[in-house]
C-alpha cells in the first residue's frame, strides 16, 4: 500500500500529493548536496547571491522568502564557509553579499548536482511531461505571489472607505 493512502481521501488532495513529494525530492537533494556542506536552502541563497552580486540580506531574505534572523543565520554560516563574504554596502547599514572565489566553485558545483538531482527526480517524466509540469507549477506560483502581494497592499484589501458616522455628543 502507498504511503500517502494511509491518509484518506486527504491523500488524493493535489496540495498534498505535491507536498510529499517535495519532501522527497529535498531529501534526496540535501543528500547529493551534503559531501559540499550545504544544503537546499543555502545552495539556493549562494546561486542567488551569485547571480545578484551585492544585492543585500533584506533583498536575498526577500528572494528566499525567509526571515531577518533566519536570513543572517544563513549569511553567517556561509560566511563561515568561505563561500561569501560582506562588503560595505549602499549605505553604512547595509552589507553587500558577493561570492568569494570559493563561492564561485561552489556555485558551480551546486548547479551540476542540482542538475544531476533534477535529471533524477522527473526521470519517470517524458520531456513533454516535464514541460507542462514546470508550466503549471509557474502559473499557481504566480497566482499565489499575486494573491499575497494583493494582501499585503492595504489598498487592495481595505475596500471601499466609509465615511465615518456623525458623532452624536
Amino acid at each position: 500500500m502507498e504511503e500517502i493512502t494511509a491518509f484518506g481521501v486527504l491523500g488524493e488532495r493535489l496540495g498534498l500529493q505535491l507536498h510529499h513529494a517535495d519532501v522527497r525530492a529535498m531529501a534526496a537533494l540535501s543528500e547529493r548536496l551534503s559531501p559540499l556542506g550545504v544544503t537546499p536552502a543555502r545552495a539556493t541563497a549562494i546561486v542567488y547571491i551569485g547571480l545578484n552580486e551585492g544585492c543585500d540580506q533584506i533583498t536575498l531574505g526577500r528572494s528566499l522568502g525567509v526571515n531577518r534572523a533566519s536570513t543572517m543565520k544563513a549569511v553567517d554560516e556561509l560566511e563561515a564557509l568561505g563561500a561569501i563574504e560582506r562588503r560595505p554596502g549602499r549605505d553604512r547599514r547595509t552589507n553587500a553579499l558577493h561570492l568569494t572565489p570559493a563561492g564561485r566553485d561552489l556555485r558551480g558545483a551546486i548547479e551540476q548536482v542540482t542538475l544531476e538531482h533534477d535529471q533524477a527526480a522527473f526521470a519517470p517524466l517524458s520531456a513533454d511531461e516535464r514541460t507542462e509540469l514546470r508550466r503549471l507549477l509557474t502559473k499557481l506560483r504566480h497566482k499565489a505571489e499575486a494573491r499575497a502581494s494583493a494582501a499585503a497592499d492595504p489598498v487592495m484589501t481595505s475596500g471601499p472607505k466609509v465615511p465615518a458616522a456623525p458623532r452624536k455628543d
